[in-house]
C-alpha cells in the first residue's frame, strides 16, 4: 500500500483528505467504529492494491469427486490452483486492468463480477477472517497516515517481492516525516 501511494500522489492526497475530514485534524483520539464507516476511499486502495498486487497469487482447491471440466476427466483428490493475478489482471472482468485505479471501488453500487476479485479466496472456503483483516488494514491505514507521510527513499526502485502462493515485499525502503 505505502509503495502505490507514493507513486499515486493523487490517491494518496484523497487518502490523507479523507482521514483528515474524518478525524477534524485530531492527531490523537482513538478511530471508532463510526470512523471505520466513513473510510469508504482507503477501503478502495486497500481493495485496488490487491487486485494488482495480490498477496494470494493462487488458491487450490482439491476435487472431491471425478469430475469433467472443459472436456478432461479428473479424479478425485486432483488439485486445482486458482491464478489470483490472472483474474484480477483479465480483461473480461475489469475495465483497463493493468491501471491502478482505486476510483474503479468508489462508483455507486459498484460489485466486482462474480468471483473477479479473489482477495480473501472464495466459495464455501472464503476466509472466515476477511471483515476482521479489512478492519485492520483500514485501521492501520488511517491511523498511520493521519500522523506520518511515507516517501520512496528510491521512487525508481521496482519493488522487491519474494513470491510463490504468497507474496511478500522484502524490501521497501522509506523516509517518514511527521503530519504536523
Amino acid at each position: 500500500i505505502v509503495y502505490y501511494l507514493a507513486h499515486y500522489p493523487d490517491v494518496k492526497r484523497k487518502v490523507v483528505e479523507e482521514i483528515d475530514r474524518v478525524f477534524q485534524d485530531d492527531k490523537t483520539r482513538p478511530i471508532t467504529e463510526k470512523d471505520l464507516n466513513q473510510f469508504k476511499y482507503i477501503d478502495a486502495v486497500i481493495k485496488e492494491v490487491d487486485r494488482v498486487f495480490p498477496v494470494s497469487n493462487m488458491l487450490q482447491r482439491y476435487g472431491t469427486a471425478p469430475d469433467e471440466i472443459a472436456g478432461y476427466k479428473w479424479p478425485s483428490g486432483t488439485m486445482f490452483q486458482v491464478n489470483a493475478i490472472s483474474i484480477h489482471k483479465s480483461k473480461d472482468y475489469w475495465e483497463d486492468p493493468e491501471t491502478f485505479n482505486p476510483d474503479r471501488w468508489m462508483v455507486e453500487g459498484f460489485e466486482p463480477k462474480k468471483n473477479s476479485f479473489i482477495m480473501f479466496g472464495g466459495g464455501l472456503r472464503v476466509c472466515p477472517g476477511r471483515k476482521l483483516a479489512m478492519i485492520e488494514l483500514v485501521a492501520l491505514m488511517a491511523l498511520i497516515y493521519r500522523k506520518y507521510d511515507f516517501d520512496l527513499v528510491n521512487m525508481e526502485a521496482p519493488l522487491q517481492v519474494k513470491s510463490g502462493i504468497i507474496s511478500a515485499c522484502t524490501q521497501l525502503l522509506v523516509k517518514v516525516k511527521s503530519r504536523n
